[in-house]
């Protein structure tokens, strides 16, 4: 009787790291097109004006910037320096999103990962791995120096 149920246990076992491993090869595989997806990401934001129009690739860099030739006319040296400054924050905000909704393709949504890339918050990686290590991380206290 003890055999079979080892042999029961050792097939149940077997049966889940089968499962889990073709969970694994259908992400791995999966990997390169969301590379290939990554890459080419292109965010855009505009005013409502429509005289600065700022594009930004995945990571929220600037890759293009359209200034209408009026736009310094309209705003001055400082307030089209604040202009752009926004309009680039947008259209990173936007890549961030973007990047958000290919990762979500592939990651749960209840990932530390996903909850890193919603919240930028670094601890939410280790959330799971510090509840199995019963590990409570001290709380920054604001304004400190």
């Amino acid at each position: 009787m003890a055999q079979q149920s080892d042999r029961d246990a050792n097939w149940a076992l077997k049966e889940r790291f089968a499962q889990v491993h073709d969970q694994y090869s259908r992400l791995r595989t999966g990997m390169g097109e969301l590379q290939t997806k990554l890459a080419s990401l292109r965010s855009s934001a505009k005013t409502t004006d429509g005289l600065i129009k700022a594009t930004v690739d995945a990571r929220g860099r600037l890759v293009h910037l359209e200034l209408h030739p009026s736009s310094l006319r309209e705003y001055g040296a400082v307030k089209l320096a604040e202009e752009i400054t926004k309009t680039v924050s947008r259209a990173a905000e936007a890549a961030g999103a973007g990047v958000t909704a290919l990762m979500s393709q592939v990651l749960p949504a209840e990932s530390g990962a996903m909850e890193f890339l919603r919240t930028n918050d670094v601890n939410a990686m280790m959330r799971r791995h510090d509840s199995i290590m019963g590990y409570e991380p001290e709380e920054p206290e604001e304004g400190r120096r």
